[in-house]
């Protein structure tokens, strides 16, 4: 993988977008007299078979049609010697345009140039098409086709350019015959099969340019023997080639870009390879290709890019790399490359990425890359190098990002003293070197630019350093798994980027320090980690916390915002004060000796996820407000001193009795009763419980029985002393033991119900009553900056009740932000909104309560197989969210970004009917505009790649996030479940690498999966893996989506790459 490039523009997209300039150019200095009435009678119907596009209004009557947006015309002498106005090139790409391509476009008969790009057009091309016989350049990539095309193509002997990329077009690929003037063929990203055509290339000797990539193309590459030495970019790369590289590849020596990555192809690579002496770009990644490397790239000097990771390739590097002085990018990790960097890097002073992760070199640092003054990326990680890093190192001053973890680097004084002064290195892993060595305090000069630092497994010893505080954009720091001594510097809370720490497995000392409390950095969501973004796709080593073997972070983004203080010697208090750290995912305090109570402020950490507090001295009960926690999937308190019962509710039913064990004074209602009196019935492990005999089980059943009548009575006592008419006005009283309660001072109030409302009726105090002053019992879900309740109104029909929480500000700007929008999106699949309530300083959001709960919790929860969703009832579900989505993009105004698209964002009403729900992460668009700047927002697992790069909300990113939630449909995996077993990835991820392995059959839950639906899961599959493109400019719109799903029963499936 390049660890440099965002994204990957060929030239001949270039070629496109040029020819586009050029046209569009042309537009405003062409003034056409006239237009021809054949042409005008043409363009009217083309435009009248659209069903969206701005064209339909903005081509009016006028018969100068020349004058039309798009519409190019030119001279041209007819047959009779007379001069006429005729259209010439019809441009529109992005236009919006929908519906079907008209035939009518075929009576242009002086059409030369046809760009309908980038738009929303479905069906096919006209067979009439095959008339346009002075067409030249024909690009209608990135729509909805899907219907055979070689009929339209069969005639157009003129034609020099055509693109059809990313389209949904299928089947074998269409002859090529008649095509003896074609320059530049793309049919990438598309669902085409069967073998590499010999008739591709023999049908014109001047191709340059041919992109068969992301196709299903199978077998050899022999049909390249009739390719002439004309082509210059040739594009083979995810697909299923198998075989060698021919040696006719070879007799190209115009080649400029040979791209084929993602295939089954193996062999060797031959000595030929120095005949392609114009070669800039080589991607050979993700294939099986063995033996050396040739070394015969002196003959490659105008190689630019190699990239040959994930393969098999052995012995040394070829030393005649070094001749290559344009090289930028060199990346060979994850193969078994072997001996040392012996290659010359003087001449390449180009070099900006060097990967050479994961081989099996030995020796020292070379020396000689020193000279590659804009290097910026260097990963030697994962290898067997030695000695120390070379002080000539300091002049890297480009340097960003450096990864030379589990090698056997020594010396870390001197390492750090030198890439300090790499003045803009922003990543430093060296994690597995250093053994034993102690840790430097000689950094004089700091790392000012430093955002990761990671020396995790280096059985360093020392203190941790006082040159770290001078780090003051640092992010991520790793000093675990080594033996360091003394306190923890309270100087760490100063750090207001800091996000990730993790100081466990050392040997330290002292109270865990108050301004711990205080890092800036994990008081919100998201804060101070935009920077990170320019490093999304680099890869991370950095140990995983429960060993000391390693674990990769994919995306510097996707560290967990954590603190990891485990095993240690940690003494004293949790501070209270801990509860202030809210965007806190990971707190693991365990193998201390940490004493006194569990604060109950670390219920106030509302996105926690995992607690492990197990083996310290704690006392006191497990606060009752943790079942606040409702993310909570990982909780331990085992092997403390604590007592009273375990919380019931919320997520604690789940968890398992070793969560709690060597707790002797714990109890929990539904294994062990606890005594009412004094709450001192012991907590018992299921192990020894099986030890129980005959008296023991009498007396616990006698003290079920005395507890639960107590229980009973006193419930029945506190009921008969309610005042049922005791005025709402008066619930602060109630609330005031509540973490959260509702405004201490009642001022004014607003209830405002809309005309869809069925309560016309209802008060403020109704609502409040009906939610039974937002009791924890009422609590049916999580949603976007506050909790839902169920509420049962005066009328006798139920609602939902969201109560938006978070800082006044931010939680009014949402509070708008929803009312605003839900206001004026009615559609039968969104959750309707009913009303809204301003009370004091709470706001309250009254929805439509929908019987059968959300998608999330019927794919993932729900126990009784019985029950399971059927594939019809998932097919519908899909269809369903998708319309509601698309209502979103499209059909309101102002137009709505969701940017929190997920499975338990779509609910389900007593007809499983799906109504996509909380637009707390939204954000209004004026019409016409597609994207909004905010800050990184979504759930893990379903947030789009390009996200981290940009903090840009779009459209395509909902498309993304909505193919999450089909993967999740077709397989009832959640989407980063998979990661909590040895070497597996996200289920993004997992599916990609099932389909590249011919295991389709096995992505899908296999309560769904029957022969009958075979051909409809696998349409949906495909569906699902263009909405998860990479490349957002690859995505389908959302009403392309909303297009396939509805015809998934009667058309065939086009299969995705």
């Amino acid at each position: 993988m390049v660890l440099l490039r965002c994204f990957s523009v060929t030239l001949l997209q270039w070629c496109f977008l040029a020819c586009l300039l050029c046209l569009s150019l042309g537009l405003t200095n062409n003034q056409a007299p006239s237009c021809d009435p054949h042409d005008l009678s043409a363009l009217k119907e083309f435009a009248s078979n659209l069903t969206s596009g701005s064209i339909i209004t903005e081509w009016s009557n006028d018969i100068v049609c020349c004058n039309w947006r798009g519409v190019v015309c030119d001279n041209v002498t007819n047959g009779g010697g007379t001069v006429a106005s005729r259209v010439t090139k019809l441009v529109l790409p992005e236009m919006g345009l929908g519906g079907t391509i008209s035939p009518s476009l075929a009576q242009l008969d002086q059409l030369n140039v046809l760009n309908l790009s980038f738009n929303h057009l479905k069906g096919g091309l006209p067979v009439e098409f095959s008339l346009l016989k002075q067409l030249k350049f024909l690009d209608v990539s990135h729509n909805m086709l899907s219907e055979p095309i070689a009929g339209a193509l069969s005639g157009l002997k003129s034609i020099e350019v055509l693109n059809i990329s990313s389209n949904l077009l299928s089947g074998v690929l269409f002859p090529f015959g008649e095509f003896s003037h074609l320059l530049a063929l793309n049919v990438s990203n598309n669902s085409f099969i069967g073998r590499f055509s010999s008739e591709i290339c023999s049908a014109s000797k001047d191709l340059h340019t041919l992109d068969l990539s992301v196709n299903h193309f199978v077998g050899g590459l022999e049909g390249l023997d009739n390719c002439t030495s004309s082509l210059q970019r040739l594009h083979l790369d995810s697909n299923s080639f198998t075989g060698p590289l021919p040696d006719s590849l070879y007799s190209m020596s115009a080649l400029e870009e040979l791209s084929v990555s993602a295939n089954n192809l193996s062999g060797q690579l031959s000595n030929q390879l120095s005949k392609l002496s114009n070669l800039k770009t080589l991607m050979l990644s993700r294939n099986r290709f063995t033996g050396e490397l040739p070394n015969v790239f002196g003959n490659l000097s105008q190689l630019e890019e190699l990239e040959a990771h994930a393969n098999s390739f052995s012995g040394i590097l070829p030393s005649t790399l070094a001749l290559c002085s344009k090289l930028r990018v060199l990346d060979l990790q994850n193969n078994s490359l072997s001996g040392p960097i012996n290659l010359n890097f003087t001449g390449l002073s180009n070099l900006q990425s060097l990967d050479l992760a994961t081989n099996h070199f030995i020796g020292p640092l070379p020396t000689s890359l020193s000279y590659c003054r804009q290097l910026k990326v260097l990963s030697l990680a994962r290898n067997g190098l030695t000695g120390f890093v070379p002080e000539n190192y300091a002049n890297l001053t480009s340097l960003l990002f450096v990864s030379l973890s589990n090698n056997s680097i020594e010396n870390l004084s001197v390492a750090l003293s030198v890439l300090q002064q790499c003045k803009n290195l922003t990543t430093l892993i060296l994690s597995k070197n250093f053994h034993g060595e102690e840790i430097s305090e000689s950094v004089t000069v700091g790392f000012k630019s430093l955002m990761i630092l990671a020396l995790g497994n280096c059985g360093l010893r020392g203190h941790i350093p006082s040159w770290l505080s001078n780090c003051r954009k640092l992010a991520v720091l790793d000093l675990s798994w080594n033996h360091l001594s003394g306190s923890v510097p309270s100087w760490i809370g100063q750090m207001d980027s800091l996000f990730y720490l993790d100081f466990s497995n050392n040997s330290l000392t002292g109270e865990i320090p108050k301004k711990l409390t205080e890092l800036k950095g994990l008081m919100c969501a998201n804060c101070n980690r935009a920077n990170l973004a320019a490093f999304a796709f680099i890869p991370l080593f950095v140990k995983r916390n429960t060993s000391s073997s390693g674990l990769q972070y994919n995306q510097a983004s996707s560290f967990p915002p954590s603190i990891l203080l485990s095993n240690n010697m940690l003494s004293g208090n949790i501070w209270s004060e801990i509860g202030q750290l809210k965007a806190l995912l990971v707190l693991d305090l365990s193998r201390n000796n940490i004493t006194g109570t569990i604060p109950s402020t670390i219920s106030e950490m509302e996105n926690l996820e995992s607690l492990d507090l197990s083996y310290n001295n704690l006392s006191g009960e497990i606060p009752p407000s943790f079942n606040n926690l409702t993310f909570l999937s990982k909780f331990s308190v085992a092997y403390n001193r604590l007592s009273g019962p375990i919380p019931t509710g919320g997520q604690f039913l789940s968890f398992p009795s070793s969560s709690f064990e060597g707790n002797q004074g714990l109890c929990r209602e539904i294994d062990f009763p606890c005594n009412i009196v004094n709450n001192t019935r012991p907590f018992i492990s299921s192990s020894s419980s099986r030890k129980l005999g005959r008296s023991n089980v009498l007396g616990i059943t006698i003290s079920i029985g005395i507890g639960l009548a107590l229980l009973l009575a006193i419930i029945l006592l506190r009921m008969s002393k309610r005042d049922d008419d005791k005025p709402i006005d008066n619930f602060d009283e109630e609330l005031n033991s509540r973490p959260h309660r509702l405004s201490e001072a009642l001022v004014s109030s607003k209830l405002v119900l809309f005309q869809n409302s069925d309560c016309k009726d209802l008060t403020v105090a109704d609502l409040l009553k009906s939610t039974n002053n937002f009791n924890q019992a009422n609590i049916i879900g999580c949603g976007g900056f506050g909790l839902v309740y169920k509420a049962y109104l005066p009328n006798g029909s139920k609602a939902a009740i969201k109560r938006l929480s978070g800082d006044c500000g931010q939680m009014e700007r949402e509070f708008q932000a929803e009312v605003e929008a839900l206001s004026r999106a009615q559609h039968k699949n969104l959750v309707s909104l009913k009303g809204y309530c301003r009370h004091g300083n709470d706001r309250l959001l009254i929805y439509s309560y929908l019987e059968n709960g959300s998608l999330d919790y019927w794919l993932h929860e729900c126990v009784d197989e019985n029950s399971a969703l059927k594939w019809d009832a998932r097919l519908k579900i899909a269809q369903g969210a998708a319309r509601g989505l698309a209502y979103l993009h499209k059909g309101c105004e102002p137009f709505i970004v969701h940017r929190d698209v997920k499975s338990s964002n779509i609910l389900l009403d007593d007809k499983f009917e799906a109504h996509l729900a909380d637009f707390g992460l939204s954000r209004l668009l004026q019409p016409y505009d597609t994207h909004v700047t905010t800050d990184l927002v979504g759930t893990l697992g379903y947030i789009p790649p390009e996200y981290s790069q940009t903090l840009t909300a779009t459209f395509r990113g909902d498309v993304y996030s909505f193919g999450v939630v089909l993967l999740e449909l077709l397989t009832s995996r959640r989407p980063v479940e998979v990661i909590k077993g040895k070497n597996c990835r996200n289920l993004v991820s997992w599916v990609f690498q099932m389909k590249y392995e011919n295991k389709e059959q096995e992505i899908f839950d296999p309560a769904i999966w029957q022969k009958d639906h075979e051909k409809q899961l696998l349409e949906v599959l495909a569906i699902a893996c263009k909405c998860l493109n990479q490349d957002p400019r690859q995505r389908p719109s959302i009403e392309a989506v909303v297009s396939w799903l509805d015809s998934v029963r009667f058309d065939g499936y086009q299969q995705c790459s």
